[in-house]
C-alpha cells in the first residue's frame, strides 16, 4: 500500500472511533451541540442534515474528509519511522481542527459559526483521539513495529 492509500485508509478507520466519541458526547453526555456529520451536512446541503439519507451521506462525507486529512498527514510527515510519530499525529489533528473551526467563524458559516465551549472541548478530545489513531494506523499499515510516541 503506498503513502496515499495508507493515509486515506488510516484516516477513514480513525474516523470510526472519532465519530463514536462525537455521537456519545452529543447524545449521551450532552457536551457537544453539533455532530461531526452536521459539519459535513452543512458543507454538502447548506443546513444540518434532517432525513436519514442526509445523515447517512453526511456521515459518509465526513469519513471521506477524514481520509483526505489522513492523506495530507502521510505526505506532510514523510518519514514513517520518525520518532514521536503519534505525537505528530495529535499535533497535526489539533492544528487542522483549529483551522477548520476558524474558517467557519471567519466566514460566519450558518449553523457552525457559533459553537459552545462543550462542543469545542468535545472536538479537541476527538482531535486527540483521531490524530493518535491516525498515526498509529499509518505505522501499522506501513508494517512498522517500532515504538512511536
Amino acid at each position: 500500500m503506498d503513502r496515499f492509500y495508507r493515509g486515506f485508509v488510516a484516516g477513514v478507520l480513525a474516523a470510526i472511533p472519532l465519530n463514536a466519541w462525537n455521537l456519545f458526547s452529543y447524545y449521551v453526555l450532552g457536551l457537544a451541540d453539533l455532530r461531526l456529520l452536521d459539519w459535513a451536512g452543512v458543507a454538502v446541503y447548506g443546513t444540518i442534515p434532517q432525513s436519514s439519507l442526509q445523515v447517512a451521506s453526511a456521515l459518509a462525507m465526513q469519513h471521506i474528509w477524514s481520509g483526505f486529512r489522513g492523506i495530507m498527514f502521510s505526505y506532510l510527515i514523510p518519514n514513517i519511522r520518525s520518532q514521536g510519530y503519534i505525537g505528530k499525529g495529535v499535533v497535526f489533528s489539533l492544528i487542522i481542527s483549529f483551522f477548520e473551526s476558524g474558517i467557519t467563524v471567519l466566514y460566519q458559516v450558518p449553523h457552525l459559526a457559533l459553537i459552545t465551549t462543550g462542543t469545542v472541548l468535545s472536538a479537541q478530545i476527538g482531535s486527540v483521539l483521531w490524530g493518535a489513531l491516525l498515526a498509529y494506523l499509518i505505522l501499522r499499515l506501513d508494517g512498522t513495529t517500532e515504538k512511536a510516541g
